[in-house]
C-alpha cells in the first residue's frame, strides 16, 4: 500500500480534531470566563531511505533521504489570556482582572473555623482540605441561598478568609471573627476601620452575606493569666505630644475598664455608648458633673457620652449604666440601679503647655444586638464590606484567590470549573488581609471588579480563519487518499 494514503488518513484525523476544538471555541463564545483552546500538530516518524554520509577524501557528504509518514497531534493548549470585561451592575457579579482563580468547594459546612481548609501562610499552599472538594473557577457570577451562603451558579461554596480586628500594633487579634462556624455560622460585626487594621485567619471557610450582623457586647480584654485589663481609648491628634519647650513627651492616653456588677466584664446595656474625652474652653458643668451656677467658667477636660457633656476626668471615676442603657448624672429617667459600671482611668496629664484643642480621645462601648445589612460591596482585594442600618460598616470576610505556576495545565471539569493536575502544580493561595510583609504575595494577583463579568477570550475572526484553513487541509488529505486509490487502480489494471 502507498505511504501517502496513510499520511492522508493521519491528516484527516488531526484536522478533524482541530475542527472539533474550533467548534467548541465558537460554541463557548458567550461563556463567562471561558478560555479558548488551540491545536498544535507535529510530524510523525520518518522512514529512512538512505542514511546520511559524512564528507570523505574524494567527495562531499550526503544528506539523509527520508519519507515522512504523516502528522500527529502535538498538543491542545488552553489560552489563558484575559477576557473582555462586561459591566452588569449586579452586586454579586465579580470579575478577576489579572491573575487569579476563585477557590470554590463542595462539602459540608465546617463545625468550626479551625476545621476549614488549612492554608500555610508562608508557603501559600493548601495543606489540608478537611473533607472539602476543592475546585477553581474564573466565573464570578455568584449567588446567595436563603441562608446567605455565597455560592457559584451550581451551588459550589465560595471560600475565603474570616477576618478579625487587630488589637494592637504587635499583631494581636480580637477573638471575634467575622464568620464564626463554632456558633452556627453567625456573622459578627468587625469594624473595617479598626485602628490597627484587619487580620485574616489561616483557614478558608465558606463565605456568607447575611440579612443581619451580630454585634457583640463590649467586654474587657484579658491578660495571659486570665485577669481583666483595661482598654486604651482611641487617640486623635498629631502623633507624639511634646511640651512647647520640647522637654518631655506627654502620654495622655486614658483607658476604660468594666467592673462589677457587670458579669465577666461584659457590658450589659441595651444602648451603645460613645465616650469622648476632650478639652472644653467653656464647659457646661463643673468637674463633678454639677451645674456651674454663678461660679466662673474655667476650661478643662470633660467626658462626653453620646455627645452630651458628663463631667470632668479627674483621676479614676465611674459611669453607672442601668439595664436600659441610661447613665447617671446624664439621663433623667435613670433608675438608680447600675447593671454595668464603667471605670475611666488615666486623666490626660502634662498638657498644660500644649495646644490642647488639637487632641481628643474616644471609645465606643457596644451593646449586644443585631444590625440589618442595608447593602454590601466587594473590594478589589476581595474584602466583603456590609453597610449596616446605623451607617456603620462591617467586614464580612475576604474572598480567597489562587494562581498556578502553569495555568495551562489545569484540567477542565465543565461548568466553568478547573482542577489542578500534576503539571499545573499546586494552588498558590493569595495572602489574606494583614499578612506580614515577609509573607505577603498579594502583588502577584489581579484585582476583583464588582459589577463586572469576564467574558470568553475566544476570537471569532481567528476561529473562522482556522476553520477555513482546517477545512481545506482536511479536503486535501482526503484528495490524497483518492489520488492514491487511483494509482492503486492503475497498478491493478496492469495485469489485463
Amino acid at each position: 500500500m502507498l505511504r501517502s494514503m496513510y499520511s492522508g488518513i493521519s491528516g484527516m484525523k488531526v484536522n478533524q480534531t482541530k475542527l472539533d476544538v474550533a467548534g467548541n471555541n465558537i460554541a463557548n463564545v458567550g461563556t463567562t470566563g471561558f478560555k479558548s483552546s488551540r491545536v498544535r500538530f507535529q510530524d510523525m516518524l520518518s522512514q529512512n531511505v538512505t542514511e546520511a554520509l559524512g564528507p570523505g577524501r574524494n567527495q562531499g557528504g550526503v544528506n539523509p533521504r527520508q519519507v515522512g509518514l504523516g502528522v500527529q497531534l502535538a498538543g491542545i493548549d488552553t489560552i489563558v489570556t484575559q477576557g473582555m470585561m462586561q459591566p452588569t451592575s449586579r452586586p454579586l457579579d465579580v470579575a478577576m482582572d489579572g491573575e487569579g482563580y476563585f477557590i470554590v468547594g463542595k462539602g459540608e459546612i465546617p463545625n468550626s473555623n479551625y476545621a476549614g481548609v488549612l492554608v500555610d501562610s508562608r508557603e501559600h499552599s493548601i495543606t489540608n482540605s478537611n473533607g472539602m472538594e476543592i475546585n477553581f473557577t474564573r466565573d464570578g457570577a455568584l449567588t446567595l441561598d436563603y441562608q446567605g451562603n455565597l455560592l457559584t451558579s451550581d451551588g459550589y461554596r465560595v471560600l475565603g478568609y474570616d477576618l478579625s480586628e487587630k488589637k494592637d500594633q504587635y499583631g494581636r487579634i480580637s477573638d471575634i471573627k467575622s464568620i464564626d462556624y463554632s456558633s452556627n455560622g453567625v456573622v459578627n460585626f468587625v469594624d473595617v476601620d479598626a485602628k490597627y487594621g484587619l487580620k485574616a485567619s489561616d483557614t478558608l471557610v465558606p463565605l456568607r452575606i447575611p440579612d443581619v450582623v451580630h454585634v457583640a457586647a463590649f467586654k474587657n480584654e484579658k491578660a495571659t493569666d486570665g485577669t481583666e485589663v483595661a482598654s486604651n481609648f482611641n487617640y486623635t491628634g498629631t502623633g507624639k505630644i511634646l511640651n512647647d519647650d520640647g522637654t518631655s513627651v506627654v502620654d495622655p492616653i486614658p483607658n476604660i475598664l468594666i467592673t462589677t456588677p457587670s458579669p465577666n466584664g461584659v457590658y450589659t446595656g441595651t444602648t451603645d455608648l460613645q465616650i469622648q474625652v476632650k478639652w472644653v474652653d467653656s464647659p457646661k458643668t463643673q468637674p463633678d458633673g454639677t451645674d456651674w451656677g454663678t461660679t466662673a467658667v474655667e476650661g478643662g477636660y470633660r467626658v462626653f457620652i453620646n455627645g452630651n457633656e458628663f463631667k470632668g476626668l479627674d483621676g479614676n471615676f465611674t459611669i453607672n449604666v442601668d439595664a436600659k442603657g441610661k447613665v447617671d448624672l446624664l439621663d433623667e429617667d435613670y433608675d438608680g440601679t447600675a447593671v454595668t459600671t464603667l471605670t475611666l482611668d488615666g486623666e490626660p496629664t502634662g498638657m498644660e503647655d500644649v495646644d490642647r484643642p488639637k487632641y481628643s480621645w474616644d471609645f465606643n462601648v457596644t451593646a449586644e444586638r443585631e444590625k440589618k445589612v442595608r447593602s454590601f460591596s466587594i473590594e478589589k482585594d476581595g474584602v466583603i464590606k456590609a453597610v449596616l442600618d446605623d451607617g456603620s460598616v462591617s467586614a464580612l470576610g475576604q474572598i480567597a484567590v489562587s494562581s498556578f505556576k502553569n495555568p495551562g495545565g489545569l484540567s477542565k471539569l465543565g461548568r466553568n470549573l478547573y482542577q489542578n493536575t500534576a503539571n499545573s502544580g499546586e494552588a498558590i493561595v493569595k495572602s489574606g488581609a494583614g499578612a506580614a510583609a515577609a509573607n505577603d504575595n498579594t502583588d502577584g494577583f489581579g484585582d476583583m471588579l464588582q459589577g463586572n463579568l469576564e467574558m470568553s477570550n475566544v476570537d471569532l475572526a481567528e476561529q473562522f480563519t482556522d476553520m477555513i484553513v482546517t477545512t481545506r487541509a482536511f479536503q486535501a488529505a482526503g484528495k490524497m487518499i483518492s489520488t492514491g486509490d487511483e494509482i492503486l487502480q492503475d497498478i491493478i489494471n496492469l495485469k489485463r
